[in-house]
């Protein structure tokens, strides 16, 4: 925009007078002002001056202002007018851009104040149409609430009308079912109508039984009606069952008379209606949560095992007869009549298995099936029973009772064998009662034995032909390994059957019978069973055993033979028991000791009140009864006990006779004063040792046992010297006669070692080696606890 033009305003007057008497020069159109010699009159008012304007100037439209010329001006006044206007003119030339600039911001205000008239406008309309849209709101709010509440209300109304419905549902079902259930009809079990009944009746039980309906009304009344549909419904059922299987049955029994039909046959005529009966029964066994129905399924269960063991049972006792008629192979051998009966009664019971499972899916079937086919096993029981209780050979029943177990018990241990299977028949458990039986016959043949055969053994003098039996076996051995004996006391294998003569020859009839015992019953009865007869053997073997050397002592001149025989025959039970996984548990040994009523009596009669007040006051005070002494025995401990004892007694036997010269007083003095202190134990030493040796040797086949005995009868002989020679020499303070041989203990022992000569062979290596190729007598000695 340009810059405002800067005014050039001629100095006016300043006051009117001023005005009025100021003279003008008017220039003149040759630049020469005017003079006027005679001012006009004044106008006396404002009518007169624009009267006098219009008079000289005209009446003109346009702005109410007359253009004055300058050659007209003929007073102040037309001065002053043609001044204004010359005033008017120079101002609006001076403000022509200043007017133009008003001009359009006069344009510009009036278009803002036009918009901001349309904005108002506007802004009405808008509150009017907020308005407008708050009242529609609040009116749709009012009916989307109102359409609310009534659908709110509809919904619930539906909601009662489908439950009063649906809780009417199983009221309304009583009446169409109880007539549907007044005339059945003969098929109508096998319909599917029936079994949509069924699940209908379930249903309103189910919804009769639920405590959330207990407060509706007539519930009490209804729930027994519709239990009595349901029975109703299972008994047609059980009705259906029943005369399905009796026709089936008299129709086979029938043809089995007429001779139409085998038995294979039958089990086929069997099959034919069973899964459609199969299903109908399913429908009892899986509502058997009421007792009410289990009877109804037990009456089907009842049904159907009489109508199969009339067909079965006379088949089964027809066989067992013909298997225990005279003449036949099996009439008499237990084992031959029990591998065929069973084997027979087996294949039935098979069969019938199968059959009953063709019948019956519940698992409530599986305890049924058993009790049914153990009702089958009893003619297979009745005939077998009694063999098994007049059987005294105790290998025909231990031969049963491997067959029982073997063959037809389940091995649970068996990764193979699901015990739970339900498909597979388990036919131990219907033998288990002829297995039980076997059992019991095997303890009671096996107790008669012990009391028999080895507690009541009376030995004959061939038996008790000792060292004899030892030197003929020990022929018989190099003879069949070529020279070459082999150690006979490692434990012996004892499974299965074996011929104790020819194994065990040499022993001691009571030990044969032992092992042989303890191999026939060994896992064929339960292990606590076996335990108990295993210590009852050992300890009555071990008792025969020492009554046997007893006897051979008297009738021997020489004790050692007894002593080595017990010895032998003791570490022989004690290897072969290895075998046996026996568990050697303590057993109470009750005796009663009389020993204080003895010594009570005793002492009264000797004081002479025994049948004083006093007197009896006592006996009854101290020992009116006899004291109960548990011990606690077990066959293992007193093994061991016998054959420490019978070593001891080796040991005690031999080095008395080796050490005779240097017992008693008198004998210690008279050997101290010889010449040689040790010369009578030498002697006897140099003579015993090769009887020993050769006695030991007859007896005892284990290299390392004879040295372990040797070395403990050395052990004993340098232990009484060491005692001689400190009692006599040390303790005494006596010299030898003879000092350049001291022979002291130490002596002894080197010499005694020579002569005994322990630790060749099989005991010259080990930890406790001299260097020289022999043990000490301490090691002997360690060695000797066997």
């Amino acid at each position: 925009m340009p810059a405002l033009p800067v005014a050039d305003v001629p100095r006016r007057p300043k006051s009117l007078s001023n005005l009025r008497h100021t003279e003008f020069v008017v220039p003149r159109d040759g630049g020469v002002a005017a003079t006027e010699d005679a001012p006009p009159p004044r106008p006396k008012s404002r009518n007169d001056v624009y009267e006098l304007k219009a008079s000289r100037y005209g009446r003109r439209k346009g702005n109410g202002k007359a253009t004055v010329d300058v050659s007209h001006i003929q007073d102040e006044l037309d001065f002053a007018d043609w001044y204004g206007e010359l005033e008017e003119q120079l101002e609006d030339a001076s403000n022509e851009e200043y007017r133009l600039f008003h001009s359009v911001l006069e344009s510009h205000l009036t278009t803002c104040n036009n918009l901001v008239s349309s904005t108002d406008d506007a802004l009405a309309i808008l509150n009017d149409l907020k308005s407008s849209f708050i009242t529609v709101d609040a009116q749709t709010s009012a009916f989307q609430a109102s359409c609310s509440s009534l659908l709110a209300d509809q919904s619930r109304l539906q909601m009662l009308a489908d439950s009063v419905a649906t809780n009417l549902q199983p009221f309304t079902e009583l009446e169409p079912i109880t007539r549907v259930l007044a005339r059945p009809g003969s098929d109508f079990v096998k319909t599917q109508s029936f079994r949509e009944m069924l699940v209908r009746l379930d249903h309103c039980l189910d919804w009769m039984n639920d405590p959330a309906h207990r407060s509706f009304k007539d519930v009490e009344s209804y729930a027994p009606r519709f239990r009595q549909c349901m029975t109703r419904a299972l008994t047609l059922i059980r009705n259906y069952f029943v005369s399905s299987m009796k026709e089936v049955a008299n129709e086979v029994m029938e043809k089995m008379k007429q001779r139409q039909m085998n038995d294979s046959a039958q089990n086929a005529k069997f099959r034919i209606n069973a899964p459609q009966l199969r299903d109908i029964v399913y429908e009892i066994e899986k509502r058997c949560g009421h007792e009410e129905y289990v009877s109804l399924l037990n009456e089907c269960y009842s049904c159907y095992a009489s109508v199969r063991q009339k067909l079965i049972l006379p088949v089964i006792t027809k066989r067992m007869q013909e298997l225990s008629a005279a003449g036949t192979s099996t009439s008499k051998d237990l084992l031959a009549f029990a591998r065929s009966a069973i084997s027979f009664t087996r294949s039935i019971c098979l069969d019938e298995f199968e059959l009953f499972y063709a019948y019956f899916a519940g698992e409530r079937g599986d305890e049924e099936v058993y009790n049914f086919l153990e009702t089958i096993c009893e003619p297979l029981y009745d005939y077998i029973r009694p063999k098994i209780i007049h059987e005294n050979n105790l290998v025909k029943l231990c031969e049963l009772c491997t067959l029982l177990q073997t063959r037809y018990m389940r091995d649970l241990e068996d990764p193979d064998i699901d015990p739970f299977d339900r498909s597979q028949l388990d036919f131990g458990q219907l033998i288990k009662e002829t297995l039980q039986d076997t059992q019991t016959r095997i303890v009671f043949r096996t107790s008669s034995i012990i009391r028999d055969e080895i507690e009541y053994f009376t030995p004959k003098p061939e038996d008790l032909d000792y060292p004899a039996k030892c030197n003929q076996l020990r022929r018989r051995s190099s003879a069949a390994s070529g020279g070459n004996s082999p150690l006979p006391n490692d434990p012996s294998i004892v499974e299965g059957s074996f011929d104790t003569e020819t194994m065990f020859t040499g022993w001691y009839p009571t030990l044969r019978k032992c092992i042989w015992l303890l191999s026939k019953i060994y896992r064929l009865v339960n292990s606590v069973v076996f335990d108990d007869l295993a210590h009852q053997i050992v300890h009555s073997t071990t008792i025969s055993l020492v009554l046997a050397s007893q006897s051979l002592a008297k009738s021997k001149s020489d004790l050692a033979d007894s002593q080595l025989f017990l010895i032998r025959h003791l570490l022989l039970l004690k290897e072969q028991l290895v075998a046996f996984d026996i568990e050697f548990s303590h057993q109470p040994d009750v005796n009663i000791d009389f020993s204080t009523i003895t010594g009570t009596f005793s002492s009264l009669r000797t004081a002479g009140s025994l049948f004083s007040p006093g007197g009896l006051f006592t006996l009854v005070k101290t020992a009116a009864m006899p004291k109960v002494i548990a011990s606690m025995l077990d066959a293992k401990t007193e093994l061991d006990l016998r054959l420490r004892t019978a070593i001891e007694s080796f040991v005690s036997h031999w080095r008395s006779r080796m050490t005779e010269g240097i017992k008693g007083a008198s004998n210690r003095l008279a050997a101290a004063d010889s010449p040689d202190p040790a010369a009578r134990v030498k002697t006897a030493v140099e003579r015993e040792v090769p009887v020993m040796r050769r006695k030991v040797l007859e007896y005892i086949d284990d290299r390392r046992t004879g040295e372990t005995l040797v070395g403990a009868v050395m052990e004993g002989v340098i232990e009484s010297y060491n005692e001689y020679y400190e009692e006599v020499f040390i303790s005494k303070g006596r010299r030898p006669r003879n000092p350049e041989v001291p022979w002291d203990g130490e002596m002894f022992c080197r010499w005694a070692e020579g002569v005994f000569d322990v630790g060749d062979g099989l005991l010259a290596f080990g930890d406790d080696d001299d260097g020289d190729g022999k043990r000490s007598s301490r090691a002997m000695s360690r060695e000797g606890s066997i």
